[in-house]
């Protein structure tokens, strides 16, 4: 665990001791939480899991639906959250629940225990991972370091990096994460990861097939009366490292193949990554304009009738924080009338600063 996490465990540790959730300020009316997680699966993380923030367990994910319904909250399609929020009629005791990218894992592991609390969810589906013609590139990465003493190609990146102990690999997985999200635009990210592949030998359409429904699961999973299928875009690209008119191809390719194989076009968005510099107001204007009502970050907050429809924050279930006591800390909606002109300040700075090339 890394310090940044292991400080906020402390945190939370001390917000949890002190019985912060009934003391925070209250929310005022008219707000809501949508809650976003990524894998829900019983396998516990390995020694080197990277990628460990964005995996839950089953039971975990039963005992936060637990939590919510027994401190009243009410959960509730995301739909019916985004038409109550420009309506002005969301409650601060809402609660949406989303899921990105389209893992198996949602299915099989996920659903069973959204349909033992009757609780409806919406899975966010990138098509190409279905299409298998892009790969979850972060499991990619993890998987391709977990397995070599050396990762890396010469003239990319951070080029060729030891990956012998678990120091390495952790350090190398973070300066590859970086250079691939942040550096590169969709076509080079595309190009380097083709590169890294080939070096060392990894089949990322197996990958794919092994962590990510196909057309036929995501059919079963849009046939169940609890699931919403929203869109993700077609390769899960960065979408403020692309020009104007390859982004709106990705939101609107994405939601079109959804719709052949599925029947029915989703109006709600999450946006990749979701954070600023990989997402702005450009993006925002793009996602009204290939249909969607509503699209999604992942900087944290509550919907308000005041917030854009096409810019709405979300709460992450983070796979660190798999305790009940810290996310009540969390999920109390006082804790974003606090955190929230904060994390708004910080983004303000943060989209100032950041100038995508191909903007």
């Amino acid at each position: 665990m890394s310090r940044r996490h292991q400080a906020i465990h402390l945190a939370l540790n001390g917000l949890a001791f002190t019985k912060a959730a009934r003391w925070l300020p209250a929310e005022p009316k008219g707000s809501g939480l949508v809650l976003t997680l990524h894998e829900v699966k019983p396998e516990p993380p390995a020694a080197f899991a990277p990628n460990a923030g964005l995996v839950i367990a089953p039971d975990f994910l039963d005992a936060l639906l637990r939590l919510l319904k027994g401190a009243g909250r009410r959960i509730v399609p995301l739909g019916e959250m985004v038409a109550n929020q420009m309506a002005g009629r969301a409650s601060p005791q809402d609660v949406a629940i989303t899921l990105d990218d389209g893992f198996r894992n949602n299915l099989e592991d996920a659903l069973p225990v959204f349909r033992r609390h009757q609780a409806p969810f919406t899975a966010f589906i990138c098509a190409g991972f279905c299409d298998r013609t892009a790969a979850p590139w972060w499991v990619a990465l993890e998987r391709m370091i977990a397995t070599n003493v050396e990762f890396g190609v010469k003239g990319e990146g951070p080029g060729r990096m030891p990956t012998s102990t678990a120091g390495e690999k952790y350090a190398a997985f973070a300066a590859w994460r970086h250079a691939l999200l942040f550096d590169l635009d969709g076509v080079r990210h595309r190009q380097v990861m083709g590169r890294l592949y080939e070096a060392h030998d990894f089949d990322e359409r197996a990958l794919t097939k092994e962590l990510v429904l196909d057309w036929d699961g995501v059919r079963l999973l849009a046939e169940d009366p609890l699931a919403t299928i929203g869109a993700h875009t077609m390769t899960h690209p960065a979408l403020a490292k692309l020009s104007a008119e390859s982004a709106l191809a990705e939101i609107k390719e994405g939601a079109d193949r959804i719709a052949e194989e599925t029947g029915r076009r989703p109006d709600l968005l999450a946006y990749p990554y979701g954070f600023p510099g990989a997402v702005g107001m450009r993006e925002a204007e793009l996602a009204a304009q290939a249909g969607m009502t509503a699209a999604f970050l992942t900087t944290p907050g509550t919907l308000r009738a005041s917030s854009d429809p096409r810019f709405l924050p979300r709460v992450s279930v983070n796979g660190y924080y798999q305790d009940v006591d810290y996310q009540e800390i969390l999920l109390a909606p006082g804790l974003w009338r606090i955190a929230e002109p904060l994390l708004q300040a910080k983004n303000a700075f943060k989209r100032g600063r950041d100038v995508p090339s191909t903007r």
